[in-house]
């Protein structure tokens, strides 16, 4: 027997709550469209194949979407896909069928600045097999978030237990120092951004040089930003006591102007 808040359940778990095994987006509709949907498409596909997860069907889940959206011109859709529900074990059930929750909900409020940030005293673990997927795995972030609040900071830079940078509380980052544009590359952890990913797959900054940073490579920028699929592209006003350019380039705007 299941009981929930003193109340008898009468359906099986989803291994998404238990375990947290499944993985998710979260994408802008604009003009009620889901942007850059075949990016988010992909992220959901590589992440179901990652985790040996069944992976929904595109069609059937466009269609779902097309409907839950009907009449949002503008917001913000999140998609779950975890292993559908399973008994109380890890071990998955050998026949399993994944479950696929969606909502949407009003684009949020976004400044036109990072004014503060600090460094994150969490610091996330190092895991390849899961690094870049946005799993259901977030009590990382979720700590992270309420170390922001209580900092009062913005943002938080976040690294990991190498002292290597990942990226930030809110999303990936870039900066450019001596006319150079850098990315941490993600390979041990963090979440790879569909923002992110579409900056460098479309050469938006030309060449953006990847590899492993610190704090102290970061220090040296003259310009950053940090961005995600539903804030965009947000400059980072002032780093480590140093006024950076908030100008951003032109291409990098659309990212929050649409």
């Amino acid at each position: 027997m299941i009981f929930c808040n003193g109340k008898q359940h009468h359906q099986p778990l989803d291994r998404g709550l238990q375990f947290g095994d499944g993985h998710f987006t979260t994408l802008r509709l604009h003009n009620g469209k889901p942007l850059w949907w075949d990016y988010h498409w992909q992220r959901l596909v590589l992440a179901s194949q990652r985790l040996a997860l069944p992976v929904p069907e595109r069609q059937q889940v466009e269609a779902w979407l097309a409907e839950l959206t009907a009449g949002q011109p503008d917001g913000v859709a999140k998609i779950i896909v975890t292993r559908g529900f399973g008994g109380r074990g890890y071990m998955p059930p050998a026949a399993v069928e994944s479950n696929t929750y969606m909502q949407v909900s009003p684009l949020p409020l976004v400044a036109a600045t990072i004014n503060t940030v600090a460094v994150a005293e969490l610091q996330l673990a190092r895991q390849p097999v899961l690094a870049g997927l946005k799993t259901l795995n977030r009590l990382e972030q979720v700590l992270l978030a309420r170390e922001r609040e209580e900092k009062g900071v913005d943002d938080l830079l976040v690294l990991d237990h190498h002292n290597a940078l990942i990226e930030c509380c809110q999303g990936n980052i870039f900066w450019r120092s001596n006319d150079q544009w850098f990315t941490p590359s993600l390979q041990q952890a963090g979440v790879a951004g569909v923002a992110r990913q579409v900056i460098i797959d479309q050469q938006w900054l030309e060449r953006v040089n990847q590899g492993v940073f610190t704090l102290e490579d970061l220090y040296q920028a003259d310009q950053a930003f940090v961005c995600n699929s539903v804030r965009g592209a947000v400059p980072i006003k002032q780093l480590n006591g140093k006024v950076l350019s908030t100008d951003l380039p032109e291409l990098l705007k659309q990212l929050t102007a649409c």
